[in-house]
């Protein structure tokens, strides 16, 4: 590592070198995608869209047959849509998703930092971006969002060339991917625009125009901000935090750095002072969307770190650099709080080796990918039931699961933070209703009984029943957007994005 740092260009070396393992480790966890339960709901998403026959308004998929306002951004579902049309097996294509996204947002940066400021502190983004395990999961199992941060960052990187045509579109695709994560970047270009005079126009610009773009969906979502409701979840809010102190300490040199520096710099400090959006979501704020701005705080400050030592008479700065970066490749310990259901006080404790690589390696992190549970129920589902069939499940979660594995709409819901639309009997009006095997008999009886339940099947993990008298029928609302406006609207925006001069005309 020494005499490697030595080299001409080191920054363009390891970052590709690190990019190739990051890329060879995600490949490696490929059998135990999907690990979270998010990828269904978007799955099922997709295929409601599907029915619908494009972006549908209106969830009828989950909660059926009486749904709610679908306010979730639909970007990401159109493509799904797009690719589940196309006739690509979902289990690969939630399980590639999965793998890639992370990869694809490691790029991205990567390339921005490199081409924006210098091949050196890309080469330290790349390092730092690998640190937390924690937030490499998160934006494996939260595709939008990840999805989100790239057309963010690709965004900011036109702001630089600058293209402001090309950033407004980037922009404003933001406002249709992610309903949080493009106020992160929102609010970055406010701020940006306040410390930066040289890109204070440019940015405006953008906003104004990107607010201007997500109108409509900025509308709809107001419209309909009453059947929002909070759901109790303190895991994720309040009692278990994971904290990257090392990471952390280093990111506050880094902040103070990026003061002194050129004023580009102070992008830095933008994307953290946004971030602080996430501070009502501690988790979200340490761990996941939050962290974000402390890789490149914690770059800058390894940056820093090296040029300090290069100027030295330290012989063994080349040494102790490359420990520093092993460090956070390989170790990366977590500071670990929490508070377990029932009991009054926090926990503490130290994950001592808490990298992505590491995590890949030792095969860390749950998954929720059971093939021998979901695939043998979701193929006695299709072979028992037609597209207008509903799906009930006594495990919520799973219910959706096997609805999406089996193209069916749901009673059940993954998401309960908007509420259905009237309060209705879930058993009442599925056609086929699913009863976990660990369940009490007697109550599994009584259940059959009540609802005049035929038994059509089983596997290993579930009973299947067929409600012969359902109360409702699925009702597939129409699309508000169709397929072939979709597509004319994403071709007009390609053309509009590679279009010199209309980028030129923009310009001026």
């Amino acid at each position: 590592m020494a005499n490697l740092l030595k080299i001409s260009r080191p920054g363009n070396y390891f970052s590709k070198l690190i990019i190739i393992v990051f890329a060879a480790l995600a490949l490696f966890r490929l059998p135990r995608l999907p690990q979270f339960m998010d990828i269904y709901y978007h799955l099922q998403t997709a295929w409601g869209f599907i029915q619908s026959g494009g972006y549908s308004v209106w969830d009828f998929w989950e909660y059926a047959p009486f749904g709610r306002p679908h306010i979730y951004p639909p970007l990401f579902h159109i493509l799904l849509a797009l690719f589940i049309k196309s006739g690509i097996n979902i289990v690969f294509l939630a399980k590639f998703l999965e793998a890639v996204s992370p990869l694809i947002l490691l790029v991205i940066i990567w390339n921005f930092i490199r081409k924006n400021y210098n091949e050196q502190l890309g080469f330290f983004v790349t390092v730092a971006f690998c640190s937390s395990f924690t937030f490499f999961t998160f934006l494996s199992n939260h595709i939008p969002v990840c999805l989100a941060l790239i057309l963010g960052f690709l965004s900011l990187g036109e702001l630089f060339k600058p293209r402001v045509l090309r950033a407004v579109i980037l922009l404003s695709l933001c406002f249709y991917t992610h309903i949080s994560a493009c106020w992160f970047f929102l609010f970055t270009y406010i701020i940006y625009a306040i410390l930066d005079k040289d890109y204070r126009s440019n940015s405006l610009k953008i906003i104004f125009y990107a607010l201007l773009a997500a109108l409509p969906i900025l509308f709809f979502e107001c419209r309909n901000l009453h059947f929002i409701r909070l759901v109790r979840n303190d895991f994720p809010v309040k009692f278990y935090l994971q904290v990257k102190v090392i990471d952390y300490i280093l990111a506050g040199l880094g902040l103070f750095l990026a003061f002194k520096m050129a004023p580009r710099y102070r992008l830095f400090i933008s994307l953290f002072l946004a971030g602080l959006i996430y501070s009502v979501y501690p988790y979200r704020f340490l761990s996941a969307e939050g962290y974000l701005p402390v890789v490149f705080l914690l770059a800058l400050a390894c940056q820093e770190i090296w040029r300090r030592l290069k100027a030295g008479k330290l012989k063994a700065k080349g040494i102790l650099m490359g420990i520093l970066i092993l460090f956070i490749l390989f170790v990366s310990p977590t500071l670990i709080l929490d508070k377990p259901d029932n009991f009054s006080r926090v926990d503490y404790k130290v994950d001592w080796v808490d990298s992505v690589f590491s995590g890949i390696i030792s095969i860390k992190g749950k998954s929720l990918w059971f093939p021998q549970m979901y695939l043998p129920t979701s193929k006695i589902i299709k072979e028992n039931s037609t597209q207008k069939d509903i799906v009930y499940s006594g495990i919520n979660f799973s219910g959706v699961i096997l609805s999406a594995l089996s193209q069916r709409a749901s009673a059940n819901a993954l998401f309960p933070e908007v509420r259905c639309a009237v309060q209705f009997d879930s058993l009442s009006v599925a056609d086929i209703i699913l009863l976990p095997k660990d369940l009490d008999e007697q109550l599994v009886n009584r259940t059959s009984l009540k609802y005049k339940l035929a038994g059509i099947g089983e596997s290993e993990y579930f009973w299947v029943f067929r409600n012969p008298y359902p109360a409702h029928k699925l009702k597939i609302t129409r699309a508000a957007v169709g397929f072939p406006v979709i597509i004319s609207i994403l071709f007009i925006l390609a053309v509009l994005f590679w279009s010199k001069e209309l980028t030129r005309l923009f310009k001026k």
